[in-house]
């Protein structure tokens, strides 16, 4: 475990999960700060695959310096998403015009994840209860 992992710059949120009742992650971490959201998923070259980082407010990413693909959703105020890249390469950039945060994963994590689906932050097994308290899927 690298110093700027992702579970070391990120806050534990809870779990990540759609309005079709699957679990998309089980450990999401809330990157709300400036510095938690530049570095980002950077240092993480070991993401499992029950891992995501939720960063708002956030409507780019990019991948620049990373060496493994991720998967990316864009998401609403309303936490309904927008956009999914699945497979987002090392050196490449996306974004969504109107999103308001963007979960970021393992790629092939949200295959199947389509436009309009909710997605929403609870409690998570692998956190303390209540830890998700203070995560929102918007403002």
């Amino acid at each position: 475990m690298g110093i700027g992992r992702v579970d070391r710059c990120a806050r534990p949120c809870g779990a990540l999960s759609g309005d079709d009742g699957r679990r998309y992650a089980a450990r999401v971490y809330r990157a709300d700060r400036w510095l938690a959201r530049a570095v980002g998923l950077l240092f993480t070259a070991d993401l499992a695959i029950d891992e995501a980082l939720w960063l708002e407010p956030c409507a780019g990413v990019h991948t620049w310096g990373m060496r493994i693909p991720i998967a990316c959703g864009f998401l609403g105020g309303d936490g309904r998403v927008l956009r999914g890249v699945d497979d987002l390469r090392p050196w490449r950039v996306a974004s969504c015009r109107g999103a308001r945060a963007v979960v970021e994963m393992r790629a092939g994590s949200l295959a199947g994840l389509s436009v309009g689906r909710h997605l929403s932050l609870g409690g998570g097994d692998d956190f303390p209860a209540g830890c998700a308290d203070s995560c929102t899927t918007g403002g």
